[in-house]
């Protein structure tokens, strides 16, 4: 991270895995009586889902949106329909909808559904709490829903000034297909410079911000496979496992004792049907010092399988004395974990999330992904 300006000077990288939960935005103005709207965050994203008599229309855009950002999103539009004669109507009729991004009303992002890009969007630097919204409007010019969306308004605390290297961008080593992953690092905010392939081929970027892109992995490819991102000449490879969840599910049981590749540290893991639980066995002495105890649930998720996905108890790499000093609230974390298990079933290896927290504010200001393998203990 040589190349990361303008953070908080006491920042100190954890491992932290967090579960990502669904949010509900706030639908402030219905217009429609046969039009709703829901919303979630989840994978990096904000997702707005509009509902009208003619489909669907979803609206991606990056999570992280803060003041002062340039950044990108996509409209996809699903036509409602039994027949093809019906769904090529109701298209026709979607895309004459428009989506309008206001802040303070003054409009900053504008596109048709037909178009299915909200470009370049340039977020004030001045702006004001809960002003941010999403507005559609139909074919006829009459606005049909208006909901908030969530934006920081103060510029987010993590700058990228220096030239990016292909090290600063910080790849997955898991998913799932036809599911969103993000790629964290130094991007512009622009589709025009980015492009991301999974096993040679091409992504579907769904929404960009300055410090990441989110792309939908494609359906069609399982098992290992190799993921290039390519910002601004800059291009960053790796290898990530493509888990497929409409297989059929096979009969797994990974109950017993499973340890670290170095042996230090081990859970006892207890499964009952796809519920996944792991209680501490070994810990050592310096993780004792960082708030780790041995006989408690360190470990809960669900198998899905050959994918474990779930969180995993994890603390600041510094005394639990010193940390209950600073961030009292941000010792004990519940954090992400997506581990796939082998053929042989004696190794679950994929990811934990890794986050960057300032300790003065206690914020999360960055996070990426690290390697995590277990080791099935057969003696």
């Amino acid at each position: 991270m040589s190349n990361i300006m303008n953070i908080y000077k006491h920042a100190i990288a954890i491992t932290l895995i967090t579960l990502m939960t669904s949010v509900l935005f706030c639908v402030n103005d219905i217009l429609a009586q046969d039009t709703s709207a829901s919303a979630k965050t989840s994978d990096g994203l904000h997702t707005v889902s509009i509902d009208t008599t003619q489909g669907k229309i979803e609206i991606y855009l990056p999570d992280d949106m803060s003041a002062g950002d340039t950044i990108s999103g996509i409209v996809v539009a699903e036509p409602a329909g039994s027949t093809d004669e019906e769904r090529n109507e109701h298209s026709d009729e979607l895309n004459g909808y428009v989506v309008d991004i206001e802040v303070q009303d003054k409009e900053i992002g504008e596109t048709s559904v037909k178009k299915g890009q909200l470009k370049e969007i340039s977020i004030p630097r001045d702006l004001s709490p809960g002003k941010t919204k999403i507005t559609l409007t139909d074919p006829e010019g009459r606005r049909v829903i208006t909901t908030e969306i969530p934006v920081q308004d103060s510029p987010h605390p993590l700058q990228y000034t220096d030239p990016p290297s292909s090290k600063d961008y910080k790849l997955p080593y898991v998913a799932i297909a036809g599911e969103p992953i993000q790629v964290m690092g130094p991007f512009d905010g622009t589709f025009g410079t980015t492009a991301v392939k999974i096993g040679g081929k091409k992504a579907t970027i769904l929404a960009e911000s300055p410090r990441k892109v989110v792309v939908q992995t494609p359906s069609d490819i399982s098992g290992p496979a190799k993921i290039e991102v390519l910002e601004k000449g800059v291009q960053s490879n790796g290898e990530i496992y493509i888990a497929d969840q409409t297989s059929p599910a096979k009969k797994i049981n990974i109950d017993g004792i499973w340890k670290t590749e170095s042996g230090k540290s081990s859970w006892r893991i207890t499964q009952s049907g796809q519920a996944v639980n792991a209680d501490s066995v070994q810990v050592p002495e310096e993780n004792e010092i960082r708030g780790y105890k041995e006989n408690v649930n360190a470990i809960r998720g669900t198998l899905k399988g050959n994918l474990l996905i779930g969180q995993i108890q994890q603390f600041f790499n510094i005394p639990i004395k010193e940390c209950m000093s600073m961030c009292p609230s941000k010792c004990e974390q519940w954090n992400d974990l997506k581990v796939v298990l082998s053929d042989d079933g004696n190794t679950l290896k994929g990811q934990l999330q890794e986050k960057v927290i300032n300790t003065e504010s206690c914020a999360v200001i960055e996070f990426g992904w690290r390697p995590w393998t277990m080791l099935r203990d057969n003696n």
